[in-house]
């Protein structure tokens, strides 16, 4: 049974996340000989923003280089450039660190620590180690070889209290928001499939896992070290029906990557339209478990509590 009706659904903020894994482990291997195409550019992705900074970030000795810019991008960064010095300062939490152009240390207060890369200068720009300092400002860092993309993802404390709270769409608004981390294939849907429309699936009275919806893709993500991991995504053909393990989504499955979940409890929906911020929202409930259930004879009536 289906129930909908239609409101502004405050805090859903869209995002469509991609990860990876460890940089230095893998980025040495994304080399391309000259003989062959150029790769495409990477893509730096901090808490679900694409970083354009106007030169793109390159990987030297098996580490990626960032503009300092794309530091403003990790919460609580304060950056600094001094062009006489030629030395970068970068605030976070009460740390200070120090970077000087060329030079392979760098130091966190009073302590000296070594570069993997020393930071250069690269179309005008000062470039600097992505790992290093995002290591220092506490986030995570993530390499998805596949679509060349790092993600940074360090959570702010306010959305972990939101997500944590008594209030469940507070907390289903700041699940959606939590920043996102792709290991798997990235699908695109088809653009007759209803791209405009994100739904958002949730199993009854929770928050996580969830998920998302758009057009004919669809990813499932699960909370992981206060991010969001996609465990599963796949591209569905919806004009035809097949039995799976999602029986809010009886759908032919045409591609997938990961996991695919097993949901047997009643799920909450929300369909965002993006042209206009409207939801409309419901339940959904599991044939599976309803068909044996018996509707009792005097049903509750919404509001009405029971006297003590």
């Amino acid at each position: 049974m289906m129930k909908t009706c239609s409101k502004l659904f405050l805090m859903m903020i869209v995002v469509i996340g991609l990860m990876g894994e460890n940089v230095q482990a893998t980025a040495a291997t994304v080399a391309t000989p000259k003989t062959k195409a150029a790769s495409p550019d990477i893509q730096v992705i901090v808490n679900n923003s694409t970083v354009y900074v106007g030169v793109t970030a390159y990987v030297e000795q098996g580490t990626t280089m960032i503009p300092i810019k794309a530091l403003q991008y990790i919460p609580g960064n304060s950056t600094i450039w001094n062009n006489i010095t030629q030395t970068v300062t970068v605030s976070q939490d009460g740390s200070v660190i120090t970077l000087v152009i060329g030079q392979k240390t760098a130091t966190i207060n009073d302590r000296t620590v070594q570069l993997p890369v020393a930071p250069a200068i690269r179309e005008g720009r000062a470039m600097v180690p992505l790992r290093f300092i995002a290591e220092a400002a506490q986030a995570k860092v993530f390499w998805n070889a596949t679509s060349r993309t790092v993600y940074v993802a360090k959570t702010p404390d306010t959305l972990l209290r939101q997500l944590s709270g008594t209030d469940l769409a507070t907390a289903r608004a700041a699940a959606v928001s939590i920043p996102r981390i792709n290991r798997l294939k990235t699908f695109t849907p088809s653009d007759n499939s209803g791209t405009g429309i994100y739904r958002y699936y949730f199993p009854e009275g929770q928050s996580y896992p969830f998920f998302e919806q758009r057009g004919d893709v669809v990813s499932y993500y699960e909370m992981q070290d206060n991010h969001s991991e996609l465990v599963w995504t796949a591209k569905m053909n919806l004009n035809q029906q097949s039995g799976n393990n999602l029986f809010f989504l009886p759908y032919a499955i045409e591609q997938e990557d990961g996991s695919m979940p097993s949901i047997i409890t009643n799920v909450a929906f929300y369909d965002t339209l993006t042209a206009n911020g409207v939801v409309r929202y419901g339940y959904i409930e599991n044939p599976i478990q309803s068909s044996g259930r018996a509707e009792p004879p005097f049903p509750n009536i919404p509001g009405e509590q029971q006297v003590k």
